[in-house]
């Protein structure tokens, strides 16, 4: 299965996949391969590196992260993954506006 982005990135629609497992997964981001570990430092650089603002939808993300929980993996009895009934990121129906390029 393959997420694709479509809330202000460009070219809209890139597609987000993961491969593997443990310290071996992969992630694709478009025609990127970046390791897992390089994915979530990413991840840590864009929560920590600016100043919140109101409304800041990496309150919501870090809550959703926060209320995670192991559950039965997707394919075998022994495998776990996380879940969470909490939405990552705020979704409405407003369109934020950004500067032209």
């Amino acid at each position: 299965m393959t997420l694709l982005l479509e809330r202000g990135t460009k070219p809209n629609g890139l597609g987000v996949k993961t491969f593997g497992l443990g310290e071996e997964e992969i992630v694709y981001l478009g025609n990127y391969e970046i390791s897992l570990r390089d994915f979530l430092m990413a991840a840590y650089y864009v929560l920590t590196n600016t100043n919140l603002q109101e409304d800041d939808p990496r309150r919501q993300f870090v809550e959703c992260v926060r209320s995670m929980q192991e559950v039965e993996g997707w394919n075998a009895d022994e495998l776990k993954r996380l879940s969470t009934d909490v939405l990552p990121i705020p979704i409405g129906d407003e369109e934020e506006e950004r500067p032209e390029d």
